[in-house]
């Protein structure tokens, strides 16, 4: 199938320049490059995920497309509103994501109290906790749009955080997606990701946070 081969090959240039993105972090111009392919990989991921996501029934895949891809894209929007504390206001682009992305993440949450009802706990536990992490960065964004934010780099730290939050949701996808083949234990492949790159999240977002407006 052409569409999983695209998703395939996507998915491998996305971690590479992912990971680019983040050893190359200090150096702009190869930041820039390892970015913009990331964020264009990530949007095809995303559209392809979709449709393997519905045709397999798998709803993991449809959950990490929906959490990755937005993270990846209130990353990107992020280096375009760095002016919100000097009046700059957010497109109709960027409600329009949070619309989108919100009802994506509420039916998240909605398919995981139905499946917890059918007695399907694991299925409503990945849903439940893709959608209310959803709601819970749908709720930051916003509160960032309307111009509620105190650090002085908001929008760096809404880039980064942002960026390697999808990078976390992309690198489960692949262990999860391929542990038959790695062959590491599935509470590693689930959480692995998490556990090495959060604290990565935090330190980078703790150097940002230099200082407050006034």
């Amino acid at each position: 199938m052409i569409i999983k081969i695209i998703h395939i090959i996507c998915g491998a240039v996305a971690l590479l320049a992912g990971l680019g993105a983040i050893i190359f972090r200090k150096k702009v111009s190869y930041h820039k490059v390892f970015g913009k392919i990331y964020f264009y990989s990530m949007s095809i991921i995303f559209v392809s995920s979709i449709y393997l996501s519905l045709i397999k029934s798998n709803v993991f895949l449809l959950c990490v497309a929906f959490f990755s891809y937005y993270q990846c894209l209130v990353a990107f929007r992020a280096l375009r509103l760095k002016k919100i504390h000097l009046g700059q206001g957010p497109t109709k682009q960027d409600w329009f994501i949070e619309i989108v992305f919100c009802c994506a993440h509420i039916s998240f949450v909605t398919f995981a109290i139905y499946q917890f009802i059918l007695g399907n706990t694991s299925i409503g536990i990945v849903s439940f906790i893709f959608g209310a992490t959803g709601l819970s960065a749908n709720r930051s964004t916003i509160k960032r749009l309307k111009g509620k934010i105190s650090e002085k780099n908001y929008w760096l730290i809404a880039h980064v955080s942002g960026m390697l939050g999808s990078y976390i949701g992309a690198i489960t996808a692949f262990t999860v997606n391929n542990n038959q083949r790695l062959g590491i234990p599935d509470l590693l492949a689930w959480l692995g990701p998490t556990l090495v790159l959060v604290p990565i999240i935090v330190y980078e977002v703790r150097k940002l946070k230099l200082s407050t407006i006034s």
